[in-house]
C-alpha cells in the first residue's frame, strides 16, 4: 500500500503526464491539414529569389515588338494560396496569432459526396487561412494575365472555397482532382496541356514541384504557406513581379529554365522528366 503522501505524488505525475500528452497532441494535430486538401510535396523546393531592377530588365528585353498572346497563369490553391485546418483540432493560439497578426481567415463546410455514411455524405468543417496579400495579388494579376485555378484537392471541398475568395470571378476556369493525371512516378500530376496546347504563354505556380513534372519549364516553384506564417510576403513581392516580367516573353520556358533548372532538379530527386 502507499502512504497518503506517496499516493498524492503518484497521481500529480500521471496528471501531468496526461497534460502533457494532451498538449503534445494538440500541437502534431495542428500540422495535419484537411484531408481533401491537395497532396504537398515530400521535397521542398527553396525561397523564389527576389527580382532586382536589372535582373527585371534582362527578363523583358527580347527582340520580337509584336503583341503578345494574354499570359496564362494557373494557381495552385491549398498551401499556395491559402490553408486550411480541421477546425475541431485547431489550437486557439494560432487562430489568435493569426488574427492579431492581420490574416484573413474564415470557416466553411464541405461536404464529402464521395464518401458516404449510412447513405449521406460526409460534412467536415475547416478553417481556412489566406495568405497576405491574395485579394490584391488576383487583382492586379487578372489585369495582364488570364487566370486559372488548378488544384488536386476534391470539388466539394475546393469550389466553395475559391467561392469565397474569388469573388469578382476573376478565374476563367477552375480544374479539380480529376483533372490531374498519373505517371510512372507521381500522382496527381498537373499537365497543362489541358488548358493550352501552346506552352510559350503559360505558366504554374505551385508549392508542389512535382505538379508541373510533364511540364518543368512552365513552372514557378513558391514556398509553401501556413498560418504559422502570418507575414509571408511571397504573393506580392516575389511571385507577382516575376509574372509581370514574364507577361513581356514571346516564350517564358527559356526564362524560367535558366532561374530556376527545374529539369535538373527534378533528376537530383531521381524523379526523371517523362519526355
Amino acid at each position: 500500500m502507499y502512504s497518503p503522501i506517496t499516493q498524492q505524488a503518484w497521481n500529480a505525475v500521471l496528471n501531468w503526464l496526461g497534460l502533457l500528452f494532451q498538449t503534445f497532441s494538440h500541437i502534431i494535430g495542428s500540422f495535419a491539414h484537411y484531408p481533401l486538401l491537395s497532396f504537398s510535396s515530400h521535397s521542398s523546393f527553396d525561397s523564389l529569389p527576389t527580382l532586382d531592377h536589372d535582373s527585371a530588365l534582362q527578363i523583358t528585353s527580347h527582340a520580337d515588338h509584336r503583341p503578345l498572346q494574354k499570359l496564362t497563369v494557373v494557381l495552385d490553391l491549398d498551401e499556395t494560396l491559402v490553408c486550411a485546418y480541421e477546425t475541431p483540432g485547431l489550437p486557439e493560439t494560432l487562430r489568435t496569432q493569426a488574427t492579431q497578426a492581420g490574416l484573413n481567415w474564415f470557416e466553411l463546410e464541405c461536404v464529402c459526396s464521395d464518401k458516404l455514411v449510412e447513405g449521406k455524405p460526409i460534412i467536415n468543417y475547416v478553417t481556412v487561412f489566406e495568405r497576405p496579400g491574395l485579394k490584391e495579388f488576383l487583382r492586379q494579376l487578372s489585369e495582364f494575365a488570364d487566370l486559372v485555378l488548378f488544384t488536386a484537392g476534391l470539388e466539394g471541398y475546393a469550389r466553395p472555397l475559391v467561392d469565397r475568395i474569388d469573388t469578382e470571378n476573376r478565374f476563367s476556369l477552375r480544374l479539380y482532382r480529376p483533372s490531374t493525371v498519373s505517371t510512372k512516378h507521381r500522382e496527381h500530376v498537373k499537365d497543362l496541356r489541358c488548358i493550352s496546347k501552346d506552352l510559350c504563354r503559360i505558366v504554374l505556380v505551385d508549392n508542389n514541384p512535382f505538379s508541373f513534372l510533364l511540364q518543368p519549364d512552365n513552372g514557378i516553384p513558391c514556398t509553401s504557406f501556413s498560418a504559422w506564417k502570418p507575414h509571408d510576403t511571397q504573393l506580392l513581392d516575389v511571385i507577382l513581379p516575376l509574372l509581370k516580367n514574364l507577361s513581356d516573353q514571346k516564350d517564358v520556358r527559356h526564362v524560367l529554365n535558366e532561374k530556376y533548372h527545374m529539369p535538373e532538379w527534378f533528376k537530383q530527386q531521381g524523379t526523371p522528366v517523362p519526355s
